[in-house]
């Protein structure tokens, strides 16, 4: 037992030391290697794009609502969807007649003569997307309003009675762009609600700007760009909106939706190989990137349907750098085995990395790694 312990704790040296000379590979290197590696895995481009979000405990569907306000409870700050607003300065709820006598819809205006009329939404994390769609109901009160702002990164609203965007975005290079461009549509200043909408698809890297539902400007940005958020920012609406005499509504129905997102998973996998070592199996795995990942756990199966776990081992939580880890199987199932890398954090929420395989051959020096399989685990 002695002889088989040193054996393994050499085994762990090597691969340290292994880790250093891997450390000195270029960038460059390592982002070629992924690459193909991630190509040949069949790795679904669908599911794949769930992964980060299933991991961070929580999944938001393409134009799943976020948050929804729409007055029709007696709360002002009550949401119809998700979290209430934190703050509602200088607002009561009015009342509208609606498009005919028997209907009526609800909206949100100053009380009195006031410059800090707001809306302030929580930062919660659903947020903190790659991509948006807002809209907001907007009757004209003031030639300068924004509709929705966040930090410094994200402002859609009127300037000088014209349209303006401006948010910043962040590629897979880690390239930053910052877009700000005001439109050439002018906002009536009848009492008419319109629906004023801005929308980013970070997948393709299209923005437009729609008022009731019709484009009134476009750009394309390049393909897989994310906004860039502060994401401790809390979302502010109708700042600007002024006080124009009597009760009177500006603002209805505020959506706040989810786009596509750009497929990432939570772990950015440099390799995973089990290697056979006398009467044991080592298996060890490299890692580049890490979101919120609490243990990786490492199963087999003789099936590759039916698993069971082999062990456990705690992992960095996040991490941007290179990592390794090593488990050791200590009783090998004679045969093809399959053994599977799952990844889990703290709410016990999991994805399935691709599966290895290798074959048992004899006993002692027979054992040897072949039928290597790259698959998706079920």
């Amino acid at each position: 037992m002695e002889k088989k312990t040193l054996r393994r704790r050499q085994k762990i040296k090597t691969i340290n030391r292994t880790i250093l000379m891997v450390s000195c590979v270029s960038l460059l290197g390592l982002a070629t290697y992924f690459f193909i590696l991630f190509n040949s895995s069949q790795t679904e481009e669908s599911n794949a794009g769930l992964f980060e979000n299933m991991m961070m405990g929580y999944s938001l569907e393409p134009g799943e609502t976020i948050m929804e306000f729409n007055w029709e409870q007696p709360e002002i700050a009550t949401s119809k969807t998700g979290p209430d607003a934190i703050n509602i300065t200088d607002g009561e709820l009015y009342v509208l007649e609606g498009t005919n006598s028997t209907s009526i819809n609800h909206g949100i205006g100053p009380a009195k003569s006031s410059k800090n009329f707001l809306i302030e939404l929580p930062a919660i994390k659903e947020l903190n997307l790659g991509g948006i769609d807002v809209s907001i109901d907007y009757s004209y009160s003031n030639k300068n309003v924004s509709f929705f702002s966040r930090g410094k990164h994200f402002d859609f609203g009127i300037e000088n009675n014209k349209i303006y965007i401006s948010y910043s975005l962040k590629n897979e290079d880690s390239e930053a762009e910052h877009t700000r461009e005001t439109t050439s549509f002018t906002i009536p200043t009848d009492e008419k609600f319109r629906t004023y909408r801005f929308r980013y698809d970070p997948v393709d890297g299209h923005a437009e700007i729609l008022v009731n539902n019709i484009a009134i400007w476009s750009h394309d940005h390049k393909a897989r760009s994310a906004l860039k958020w502060n994401e401790n920012a809390t979302m502010k609406i109708g700042k600007g909106i002024r006080y124009k005499g009597g009760p009177k509504a500006y603002l209805d129905n505020i959506i706040i939706k989810s786009t596509r997102q750009i497929p990432e998973l939570p772990v950015t996998l440099l390799n995973f190989e089990a290697k056979a070592e006398e009467d044991y199996v080592m298996i060890q795995w490299y890692t580049l990137k890490e979101i919120d990942i609490d243990t990786f756990i490492v199963e087999r199966s003789t099936d590759a349907i039916n698993f069971i776990e082999v062990g456990k081992i705690k992992a960095s939580g996040y991490s941007n750098t290179l990592l390794a880890y090593a488990l050791v199987d200590s009783k090998p199932e004679v045969g093809l085995v399959y053994y599977r890398l799952i990844p889990s954090n703290k709410p016990v929420k999991s994805v399935t990395i691709p599966l290895i395989g290798y074959k048992y051959r004899g006993q002692g020096n027979d054992l040897k790694l072949e039928d290597i399989v790259n698959t998706i685990g079920q």
